[in-house]
């Protein structure tokens, strides 16, 4: 239900604002010279959601009748449909579009994970995401929509891209208005200049699913609310027929037992439907209304059923053939008339001669001008210019990064927005981490956190994060650019927080368990490689104390921990996703050097590397990996050993059923995609790997190695990547295992 109202709401954003139009407006509707007395032929596209897909049939029966449409009004997706059609789009155009559109990514704003900044990236692997929840001046804020329609704006910028710089629409190839509402009168606002891909997208807010839109005063949602089939707006252009289509949801027959939601919807349905009535009582018989037997066969949400819609649309509009024949031929141009001239709509990108930046954030001019670079003089590259604003989207902070053409002084130039995010500057973040190998291993850990952002005008960040449950902790980190492009940060962290170390012998039985708490202090400095990597280099000083929590205390005794280290990672992270890999890799190589003279209890050196690397045929996925970590030299301390045990660690294991100071694991994987429920995915898999672990580095050997395996079934949950399977190992013995937002 959710994805349906998404859905309903796309096409809203506005260029400016204007009144109703009125009478005075009428000669927008259609040129005609002193001695052409033809009716001026308006239409009127009212909104419905994936249900409006159907105006495309109807404009096919005009066209193939001749009609020449004088002018056009829509609301919410008829604004969509009409302003295409507005700019010069043919009904065949638009066809073509809407069937070609992945829907259900144009209704995700996240950006894909391998284009996300590396600092959010750092957030994933920490299983931390923002629930849409902050502080500002000390109020909380709630997001005000799902969506902010990023992906929404971006696609109607380059679909009008043709008559970008027409910023009076009764200059586009038909005259048209978009129409919104205003939140705080209620009251239908008439928008009929600025750039067209906003008005799109301003005619299309629906409430708590997009955000609202912002200008000139004024607070906008969706024209439905206040006019769904706007045949007085298109009237006051100027329009003598009408030819109004509605393709509105009718109400619901409920019942006493109707759910919150349901009376929810109702009540939005009253407004709709209630506008729709009061509009077509408008109409005369010189008009025309056409209403698609739409039913419940295509609902608002329905966008992967279009043809369907199509063809629903193309039987109404059958329906209507005489009628529509009968306008065609009282709107035929006198003889010799020439026809008026149009709008030119040139299929080139335009040359950019100016680049503009509309900066509302607190960040500086230079931090955007490090990530948007526009090549002036030469013509607009579409996709550089949509990736470069998608990036820095992608840094999360924002509410919208857009762009448009625009024309000044003769010359055509691009201006990008930025709007800063309405929950900001303090954001509030979560995440749960749970393992369960129903033999009484269990551990789990919610996690909240606090990103605060900027505090300075290079993106300067400080975070806390709070952990809950087996393994509890308090973190602080504050992480800040030296230059625009953030390719130099220094980073500093403190930590107070509780590991947990169990021990166990070769024949996998518990034989003690310690609970290792450590304070500590790091900081350095890290050279970031754009989005997709960084090498950090730092020192770390700890000091805390390892206590047995079950064993012997005879034979394992508590003991003092003092941490003192220096530490090289160098991270390239192209992953789609670390819990269910698709497509990508990711790689870390790290080493640490523990030194007495840097104030640890032992001397040892570490070598640590991890990759992984997938890749999807259809549903299909293949994958592989390499996990190599080995003390090289002196002997690490408990707290300090290395775990294995679970998925891609050796799944035939319980977690951390294995430690040592060495330890090999080759892994190869398989991942088929089974379905989406509401933009979830649900998964099969399956793993193969061999390794093992060693206590001594002379003794590593892969002939030594352990084949391991499992099956499992995973869904991307809204608490987290959920899996659950079964590893065996070789010799027969395996475990059932549960996770939630464990890493592959």
């Amino acid at each position: 239900m959710l994805k349906r109202a998404a859905i309903w709401a796309l096409a809203m954003w506005a260029g400016l604002l204007a009144p109703a139009a009125s009478a005075a407006d009428a000669p927008s509707c259609g040129f005609r010279a002193p001695d052409d007395h033809r009716p001026r032929i308006g239409l009127a596209l009212g909104g419905g959601g994936a249900r409006g897909i159907a105006h495309v049939s109807v404009l096919k029966e005009i066209e193939r009748a001749g009609i020449k449409v004088d002018c056009i009004a829509g609301t919410s997706m008829g604004s969509l449909v009409g302003a295409m059609y507005a700019s010069g789009m043919t009904p065949a155009e638009i066809e073509k579009m809407v069937l070609s559109l992945d829907w259900d990514q144009l209704f995700d704003d996240s950006l894909e994970r391998q284009k996300r900044s590396y600092r959010r990236k750092e957030e994933d692997r920490q299983a931390l995401t923002p629930i849409g929840v902050g502080f500002t001046r000390g109020k909380l804020r709630v997001a005000t929509g799902v969506l902010a329609g990023q992906r929404i704006l971006l696609l109607f910028e380059r679909e009008t891209l043709p008559v970008s710089a027409i910023s009076d629409f009764d200059q586009l190839p038909i005259p048209f208005r978009a129409v919104a509402t205003d939140l705080n009168t209620g009251e239908p606002v008439v928008i009929d200049h600025g750039n067209l891909g906003m008005a799109m997208r301003a005619s299309m807010s629906l409430p708590g699913i997009f955000d609202p839109t912002e200008m000139n005063g004024k607070v906008l949602l969706d024209g439905g609310l206040s006019n769904q089939v706007p045949i007085d707006v298109v009237r006051a252009m100027g329009a003598d027929v009408v030819i109004a289509v509605d393709v509105g949801t009718p109400l619901e027959t409920l019942g006493r037992d109707a759910s919150l939601v349901e009376v929810l919807g109702q009540m939005t349905g009253m407004m709709t439907v209630g506008n729709t009535r009061a509009a077509v009582r408008t109409l005369g018989e010189q008009d025309l209304l056409i209403v698609p037997a739409l039913g419940k066969e295509v609902g608002t949400g329905d966008f992967d059923k279009g043809k369907e819609a199509l063809k629903i649309g193309e039987t109404a509009a059958l329906a209507a053939r005489g009628r529509i024949e009968a306008i065609a031929a009282a709107n035929v141009r006198p003889a010799g008339q020439p026809a008026p001239p149009v709008a030119v709509r040139s299929l080139e990108p335009p040359v950019i001669e100016f680049y503009r930046l509309d900066n509302q954030t607190q960040y500086s001019d230079a931090y955007f001008a490090a990530r948007i670079n526009v090549r002036l003089g030469k013509p607009l590259d579409v996709k550089a210019m949509e990736e470069q604003v998608q990036g820095v989207y992608g840094i999360e902070n924002f509410s919208l990064v857009n762009y448009e053409v625009v024309e000044e002084n003769g010359r055509t130039g691009v201006l990008v927005h930025v709007l800063p995010n309405p929950t900001g500057p303090n954001y509030l973040l979560g995440g749960l981490q749970a393992n369960d190998d129903f033999q009484g291993g269990f551990d789990a850990n919610l996690r909240v956190g606090l990103r605060i952002a900027p505090l300075s005008p290079y993106g300067a960040e400080a975070r806390v994060l709070l952990q809950l449950g087996s393994e509890p902790g308090l973190a602080g980190e504050y992480y800040h650019p030296f230059d625009p492009a953030n390719h130099n940060v220094f980073w500093s962290r403190g930590t107070i927080d509780k590991r947990n170390v169990p021990l166990y012998d070769s024949d996998g039985n518990n034989l003690a368990d310690y609970g290792v708490y450590l304070g500590a202090i790091e900081g350095g400095w890290v050279r970031q490689f754009g989005e997709y990597g960084a090498l950090a280099l730092g020192l770390r000083r700890g000091k805390g104390h390892a206590e047995l929590q079950t064993g012997d205390p005879a034979a394992l005794p508590d003991f003092d921990v003092d941490v003192g280290e220096a530490l090289a990672i160098l991270t390239l992270d192209r992953l789609d996703n670390l819990y269910f890999p698709r497509d990508g890799y990711i790689a870390q190589l790290g080493y640490t050097m523990s030194r007495e003279s840097l104030g640890a209890d032992a001397q040892f050196d570490q070598v640590d590397f991890d990759a992984l690397f997938a890749k999807s045929f259809g549903k299909h996925t293949v994958q592989g990996g390499l996990r190599y970590h080995s003390t090289i030299d002196g002997t690490a301390p408990v707290q300090s050993l290395y775990r294995l045990g679970g998925r891609t660690k050796l799944a035939g294991f319980r977690r951390n059923e294995l430690t040592g100071q060495d330890y090999v694991v080759l892994i190869g994987g398989y991942l088929y995609q089974l379905g989406s429920v509401l933009g979830r995915s649900a998964f099969l898999g399956s793993t193969l790997e061999y390794g093992n672990a060693w206590q001594e580095r002379d003794d590593m050997d892969l002939g030594d190695g352990i084949v391991n395996g499992s099956v499992y079934f995973g869904f991307d949950s809204w608490l987290g990547p959920l899996l659950f399977g079964f590893g065996l190992r070789e010799g027969g013995e395996g475990n059932m295992f549960l996770e939630i937002s464990q890493q592959f």
